[in-house]
């Protein structure tokens, strides 16, 4: 039966800038899949499900020097997304190729890490880069024909966006009102990373703290400081800066994450479909990202999918062995009005690594992983 449309989802790909901070490696996989997608005749849907870009963690060049600025202007996000650009060529060449099409449309879903695509600059920009303008979509989700696709961090107490108000005033200009965990990582954490670049790559985190407890100790010394600054002392200090304003409701469930040593994201299919009962009856399948694990529930005739992340990720063993994590993306296909759906998982061609080896000098791990994939990092 001829197929009518195809839907292509991939999620949390996370390109950052080349540098420390920047989690994706994957370039040559990620670019020969795109073009992969390009040679199909019918009408394709290509989702790009939330964090497709790393804002947040992407540093901005001030007089050459790489600063993480914590109030987020158009500017600013123009700036970044040029220097992800820079860093990930070959990536916006596959895109670009594959928008040339006019049966295929490109579907840029909003998420945590990449909400500076809500400015319109950046958006022009970004349409400018993939000369495809018509058929380049920005959304907070996608919809169609019983498919329903988002991010999923408005479900992630910590992460979740203020739809009332996605900007605020700062000094006379318009910037970012980014979820205040995420305003806490800008300023308080991007050293952390810089300084364990590989080890956020690992999960689970609780069988990693406990190999690494000097991590362990950083880290939660860090956040518990952060938690008692931002109650007592930034309030003061920054009493005019709008970003440094602590939201209470926040702080039981900050607190609990800290006080269990639980770093990894909470699941968020029970809270979806608790806050989107009505989606979840109208539609058959429902994708996810935002949790990057591999999650596939079906039951009723209704599917919900987590196809996890295309950053560089790995998960460690009680042997003390890091496995590299394989990537994914979900395959829909309509004919007439059937409708079918497959998780299609890349093969991963690497080995594992021993844990100690990689924490003894985490730069020379990073720079041996992307060699292994193929790509040149730019800032290490």
């Amino acid at each position: 039966m001829k197929v009518d449309k195809e839907i292509l989802v991939i999620g949390d790909i996370e390109m950052g800038a080349g540098n420390l901070t920047d989690d994706f490696i994957s370039d040559k996989t990620l670019a020969e899949l795109i073009s992969k997608f390009s040679k199909i005749r019918h009408p394709v849907d290509l989702i790009l499900n939330g964090d497709t870009f790393d804002f947040f963690k992407c540093p901005y060049f001030d007089w050459n020097k790489l600063t993480y600025p914590r109030h987020i202007t158009a500017e600013i996000s123009q700036v970044k997304l040029r220097t992800i650009h820079h860093a990930h060529p070959k990536v916006f060449q596959a895109l670009h190729g594959f928008v040339k099409t006019p049966k295929h449309n490109l579907y840029f879903i909003i998420g945590n890490h990449d909400f500076d695509l809500l400015y319109k600059e950046v958006q022009h920009d970004l349409k400018k880069i993939l000369k495809g303008h018509t058929n380049v979509h920005f959304s907070w989700n996608y919809h169609y024909e019983g498919v329903y696709i988002e991010h999923g961090h408005q479900y992630d107490f910590l992460n979740k966006i203020n739809f009332k108000r996605f900007f605020l005033s700062y000094k006379g200009k318009s910037i970012l009102n980014l979820p205040w965990i995420t305003f806490g990582l800008i300023s308080n954490f991007m050293n952390v990373k810089e300084e364990h670049p590989f080890a956020e790559r690992i999960s689970n985190r609780n069988l990693l703290f406990s190999h690494h407890r000097p991590f362990l100790r950083e880290v939660s010394f860090k956040a518990i400081g952060y938690m008692i600054k931002s109650i007592i002392y930034y309030p003061l200090r920054h009493y005019s800066d709008p970003t440094y304003t602590f939201p209470k409701e926040l702080f039981r469930a900050f607190y609990r994450r800290i006080k269990k040593l639980q770093w990894d994201l909470d699941r968020i299919i029970p809270i979806f479909k608790t806050e989107k009962t009505k989606i979840f009856e109208e539609n058959t399948i429902h994708i996810l990202g935002h949790i990057h694990e591999k999650i596939v529930e079906e039951k009723d005739g209704k599917a919900i999918i987590h196809p996890g992340s295309w950053r560089d990720e790995y998960e460690l063993d009680k042997h003390g062995k890091i496995h590299p994590q394989p990537k994914r993306y979900v395959q829909i296909l309509l004919k007439g009005k059937s409708l079918t759906h497959k998780l299609i998982e890349l093969p991963v061609k690497r080995k594992p690594l021993q844990f100690k080896e990689v924490m003894a000098d985490e730069r020379k791990s990073i720079q041996l992983a992307a060699r292994e994939e193929g790509y040149e990092p730019v800032f290490y």
